[in-house]
Formats: C-alpha cells, sequence, structure tokens
C-alpha cells in the first residue's frame, strides 16, 4: 500500500521552487518595463513653485522699538528758611495733583517778622545818618564861602566838604536796604509753593518738624510731559525722519488705542550692552486727565513705531526671499529659475528694501528654493500664503457642507 503522506511531502518543496520561479519571472519583467514608463512621464514633469509679484514705489520704513517711561522734570522740594511747621496743605499728599503756586507748607514766621522789622530799623537808623552828614556837608560849604583867598591856604575841599563821610553813609543805607529786602523775601519764603503743575511723589515732614535749607519737604514730577528713552541701530538713525509723530501702545494694557510721541534729542551716549543709539522722545499730558487716551505712567515699558524718511523708487521684498550672497530667486517670464542681485537699503521687522535691476516678467520665488539650479523650468502659481487661505477656507466650507467646483 502506497503512503499518501509520503507522497505528498516529497513533492512539495518542488512545486514551491516552480512557484517561486514563476513569480520572479514575472517580477523582473515588470521591473523592467514601469521604470521606463515613469522615466518617459518625469521627463514631461516640470516643478511647480509658488511665486510673487514684485513691487517697487515709495516706501516708508518702519522700526520698531520699545523704552522706558522718565520724567522730564522731577525735583526735590526744599526750603529756603529755617523755622518750624506752622502748617501742612491737607492737599498735599503722595499722588495728589496740585498747580504751579499752589502752596505746600507753611512756616511760623514770628522769628522772620522780628528781624524783618529789625532790618527796617537799622535803615531808618542809616538814612538819619546820611541826614546829619548831609547837613555838615551844607555848614562847611557855608563857611567854606566866607573865607577869603582860599587858594593861598591849601585847603583840601573833599575833605572840608565831608564826602567821603557822606560815600560811608551812603553805601551804609544801601546795605540797610539791601537787609531789608531779604529779610522781606525770607518772611515771603516761609511759605513753599509747588513749582509747577504736577505731583507730589513723596512727603518727608509734618507738623511742628523742624526744618533747614538742608531738609527735603517734597519729592514733585512735572505732569504736563514726560519722556521716553528708547534705542536704534546706528543704520537707522540716518534713516530717521525727527520731524515726524511717533506712534506709541501697549497692545497687552491697551488693545488697539494709540498715543503720539515727537522726538526731542539723540543722546551722547550708546548703550552699555548692545551698543546701540539713545533717542528722547517726549509725551505730552501723559496721565490724560482730559483726553480719551491710555495714561502713560513714569517707568511704563512701551512699544515704539519710528517713522524713517521716504525711500523712493526700491523694491520691497520679504525677509525669506533674500539669501545669503543678497541674491534673491525669481522665475522668469520663460518659467525658468534665475537668481537676480540686489542692493540691501534697509530690513524692517516685515520687509525689505532693496535696489535690484529684475527684468520684466520677474516674480519672485516666495518659497524656500531647495534643490534648485538657474534656468531650472518650472510651473508657476500663485502667492503661497492665497493658496494657504484658499485652502483653509475649503476644509472650512467642507466642515459646514458645502462644496464648491476647482
Amino acid at each position: 500500500m502506497i503512503n499518501l503522506r509520503f507522497t505528498r511531502n516529497k513533492w512539495l518543496p518542488l512545486f514551491i521552487v516552480l512557484l517561486g520561479v514563476g513569480l520572479g519571472y514575472q517580477i523582473l519583467v515588470s521591473a523592467q518595463q514601469k521604470p521606463v514608463e515613469y522615466l518617459k512621464q518625469d521627463k514631461k514633469r516640470a516643478r511647480i513653485v509658488y511665486t510673487d509679484k514684485l513691487e517697487k514705489g515709495s516706501a516708508i520704513p518702519i522700526y520698531h522699538t520699545s523704552g522706558f517711561v522718565i520724567p522730564a522734570e522731577s525735583v526735590k522740594v526744599n526750603a529756603l528758611v529755617s523755622g518750624n511747621i506752622k502748617v501742612v496743605n491737607p492737599l498735599a499728599f503722595p499722588g495728589a495733583m496740585l498747580k504751579k503756586g499752589q502752596w505746600l507748607v507753611k512756616l511760623n514766621t514770628e522769628d522772620l517778622t522780628l528781624a524783618l522789622k529789625s532790618e527796617q530799623a537799622r535803615l531808618v537808623q542809616a538814612q538819619a545818618n546820611l541826614a546829619l552828614e548831609q547837613a555838615e556837608q551844607l555848614l562847611a560849604r557855608e563857611e567854606l564861602a566866607l573865607v577869603d583867598n582860599i587858594d593861598g591856604f591849601n585847603i583840601d575841599q573833599t575833605l572840608v566838604l565831608r564826602k567821603p563821610q557822606i560815600e560811608v553813609v551812603k553805601s551804609k543805607v544801601i546795605i540797610a536796604q539791601n537787609n531789608v529786602a531779604k529779610a522781606q523775601l525770607n518772611l515771603s519764603r516761609a511759605t513753599i509753593l509747588m513749582p509747577f503743575d504736577g505731583k507730589i511723589v513723596s512727603k518727608n515732614i509734618g507738623q511742628g518738624s523742624r526744618i533747614t535749607t538742608n531738609s527735603t519737604l517734597f519729592s514733585v514730577v512735572n505732569t504736563q510731559r514726560y519722556w521716553i528713552e528708547a534705542k536704534v541701530p546706528h543704520q537707522f538713525l540716518a534713516l530717521l525722519n525727527t520731524q515726524a509723530k511717533v506712534d506709541v501702545f501697549q497692545n497687552r494694557l491697551w488693545g488697539n488705542q494709540k498715543r503720539e510721541a515727537q522726538y526731542i534729542a539723540t543722546l551722547p551716549e550708546l548703550d552699555s550692552k548692545d551698543r546701540q543709539v539713545k533717542i528722547l522722545l517726549a509725551i505730552d499730558n501723559p496721565l490724560n486727565e482730559t483726553l480719551s487716551q491710555p495714561k502713560v505712567f513714569i517707568n511704563d515699558f512701551l512699544n515704539i513705531a519710528l517713522k524713517g524718511k521716504p525711500i523712493k523708487k526700491a523694491w520691497t521684498i520679504k525677509h525669506h526671499w533674500l539669501q545669503a550672497d543678497n541674491t534673491i530667486w525669481v522665475v522668469d517670464k520663460k518659467s525658468t529659475m534665475q537668481k537676480r542681485d540686489v542692493e540691501v537699503l534697509y530690513k524692517g521687522i516685515d520687509d525689505i528694501f532693496v535696489n535690484a535691476k529684475f527684468q520684466k516678467g520677474d516674480k519672485a520665488l516666495a518659497e524656500k528654493p531647495g534643490i534648485a539650479s538657474i534656468g531650472l523650468k518650472v510651473k508657476r502659481r500663485k502667492n503661497l500664503a492665497i493658496e494657504e487661505t484658499k485652502t483653509a477656507k475649503q476644509t472650512d466650507n467642507k466642515s459646514q457642507g458645502v462644496d464648491h467646483e476647482i
């Protein structure tokens, strides 16, 4: 009896070998045919690239920077005379807004009043002495008139007429007058006034305090104008339009609102860290007591947009278009990739302004060049940003069940 299991196991390896040979032959044939077909297709296929138009015209460069707000006027109010404080203005407290000439502190005036009366008395005495000397001079002149042959007596008329004595007394009168004026001035200084319109930052005294001319009573700041200290690079300083208004903003706190500032001066020292140029801006009415604009405080950190002088007949390109060798890739009118040399005039945050000799029909390559060569044949498509926006809209419409034909 023939063993069927043995027979089947004997022919099974041979069957597998024959099957493998047949499959290998089919794969070999297909491998020889398909590459030729794909190669023909690749020869007909061109790279698809995104391009953007090149624009030329007059452009105003904008430089974005930031700066700290500092006071334009900040002073310490000191006493000009010594004395005891009689009363402090109850409106004079830290944060209070006061007008120029509004009183802050009044001192006890008894000592100053007595000093004024004493000086006035000395003035009266000096004036009386002057009157007596003038009377003596008058008598001397009358007696001298009675003498005959004055030249023979060798008389010094200057001494006889008491002219030196008169000059001494007159000088004492002037000194006494000055002392009276000084005493009056000290009495007026017993009332200490606000030096300008502004706010009180700190208060260092109280009623009954003893003060001297070295005592600091208040720290006050002028609120009519604040300064902003900002930094700009050297290359933008030559382009800076010092006559243009400066936009000041703080989106995190102000939203879309802005304030205006103006250029004041270029400071003489560079920043010690990044060696940039420091400029000073001014912002009026920073606390905005009447206007419906955001308030600006000392030590605020503000964003600043500085305007430059117009750059005429300049090409505007994007940062990612510019290559390291100061060239950009373009697609010419024959749909081939080319390189064009450019001269960089100014690099802004968003755009770069350049001089270049582009040819008619040139479009900027709006994507990374990747593996590219001059003369490479390509197919142009619309700007990449437009395509992305269009794709996003189509995705939204599909999600909402709206179909569009393409």
